[in-house]
């Protein structure tokens, strides 16, 4: 068995220093890992356990989501001390992302935590272990996680694909309604019979010109809808609206919170059927979202009053253009970080797309080489009449180096997932340079993405 196989059983163990041991949980550890997240996740000392993340924790635990199970939490735990605590823990999300419309498998890691009096020991080191060598044994060609500064740069990530971005409104902003007139779009809250027709609108909407998106199967829509009711301990975070027409059909949905817990009533994801106007259901939908902003409950006595509606629809979206002028609250998006283990594997997974790209470009037919230069390491792509034939990795030499284009370490993943131009690497890294800048461009365009965070 290899290395990595053995480090994925959910049999192994390693002994670390101190004492400490470092496993694959259990339904047992629930109570435990959701103790040390209450405590980590808190931005003061004094401030209560987080109840949220406890409780986010245990569904995660509890075998029913379909993104992990009761063993897929990587863990510390300290034998000397009463109770066997868990000291530090990230667990192994699964999901599937598409590139231009091909399927990959993903990993997330996730709810990193580290008790304080354990850290600056490698432990959160040792546990990315254990989650990339499940990762690679399950085949997943990429590893994303959405967490703090810095942090995850020391695990191989670098910041590749954007994440959220914000417009916002303030209430006195929304067009008012013609008096007498009835409103040509409402919303109400979907239900399990809805499903197909959700599955179908976020189908289509990811298929107009995105580079990355999620894979949201009707299993995970019918989860979404009803997970909350299976779970006592689970308050209901969010709910999923429709924008439904005059006529009764749904024309687009969105999350939106179940409670406020701030002056602003926050909305993600808003995914449009085709052919829709815009700005025919932009009006109504903002009035309709003050009417259920007003009415929703506060989740503590200092949220404050209800004042402006805010959209976290990604970097770019259809929506902010038709509210531009009103949109006068903007926040720009953060990044996913990625990870790719083996770079040459998932671009001949992915080669159906960049030979597409090729099609009709003033590079179509293309035959040769691609060589870039990483400094430590490096990629060799070769073309033969537009198709991909050949994907490695390369080394350059000192002496006659025949390198097409260089770029510092993980850089080149902002060009392959279309998150920055080649310009824009360039202005950001003067060690960023390519030869034949209509080939690169071709291969790797600038595109938006939608990395849904499941």
């Amino acid at each position: 068995m290899s290395i990595i196989a053995d480090i994925a059983a959910a049999d192994y163990t390693r002994k670390l220093e101190g004492g400490l041991i470092a496993r694959w949980s259990t339904a047992a550890d629930t109570e435990n890992i959701a103790e040390l997240v209450s405590l980590v996740f808190r931005e003061k000392e004094e401030d209560e356990p987080n109840k949220h993340i406890a409780n986010i924790a245990r569904i995660l635990m509890s075998g029913t989501t379909p993104v992990m199970g009761p063993g897929d939490y990587a863990l510390v735990e300290d034998p000397h001390k009463e109770g066997n605590p868990i000291v530090a823990g990230v667990c192994l999300q699964r999901m599937e992302w598409f590139y231009e419309g091909i399927p990959f498998l993903m990993s997330r890691p996730e709810i990193v935590a580290a008790d304080p009096a354990y850290r600056n020991r490698g432990l959160i080191r040792t546990l990315f272990e254990f989650v990339h060598a499940r990762g690679a044994a399950e085949g997943r060609l990429v590893d994303a996680i959405t967490g703090i500064y810095y942090f995850y740069r020391q695990f191989g990530y670098e910041y590749a694909l954007s994440l959220e971005g914000m417009r916002g409104i303030y209430l006195p902003a929304i067009p008012k309604a013609k008096e007498g007139e009835a409103e040509a779009y409402t919303l109400r809250e979907a239900t399990l019979e809805d499903v197909p027709r959700l599955h179908e609108i976020y189908t289509q909407h990811i298929g107009t010109g995105y580079a990355i998106t999620t894979n949201i199967d009707e299993n995970y829509l019918r989860w979404e809808l009803e997970a909350w009711k299976d779970h006592p301990e689970r308050t209901k975070f969010s709910t999923t609206q429709l924008i439904v027409k005059a006529d009764g059909s749904i024309q687009g949905w969105f999350y939106a919170r179940a409670r406020r817990r701030t002056s602003s009533l926050n909305v993600w994801a808003l995914y449009l059927a085709s052919h829709v106007n815009l700005q025919a259901i932009m009006p109504p939908l903002l009035r309709a979202l003050q009417n259920y902003g007003q009415q929703i409950p506060t989740e503590k006595p200092d949220a404050g009053a209800f004042s402006e509606i805010k959209f976290y629809l990604g970097e770019s979206h259809p929506f902010y253009e038709v509210i531009d002028k009103l949109a006068t609250i903007k926040e720009p998006s953060y990044a996913w970080y990625v990870r790719v283990a083996d770079l040459p594997k998932f671009i001949q997974h992915i080669a159906p797309a960049l030979e597409k790209r090729l099609l009709g470009s003033l590079v179509e037919g293309y035959s040769g080489e691609l060589k870039l230069d990483f400094y430590r390491s490096g990629l060799r792509m070769v073309f033969e009449q537009g198709r991909l034939t050949t994907v490695e990795n390369w080394r350059s030499t000192v002496l006659n180096n025949t390198a097409d284009g260089g770029f510092p370490p993980l850089v080149f993943l902002k060009a392959l997932f279309g998150y920055r131009t080649l310009n824009e690497l360039r202005q950001a890294y003067p060690d960023a340079w390519v030869n034949n800048e209509v080939l690169f461009n071709t291969l790797f365009p600038a595109k938006p993405s939608l990395a849904i965070p499941l």
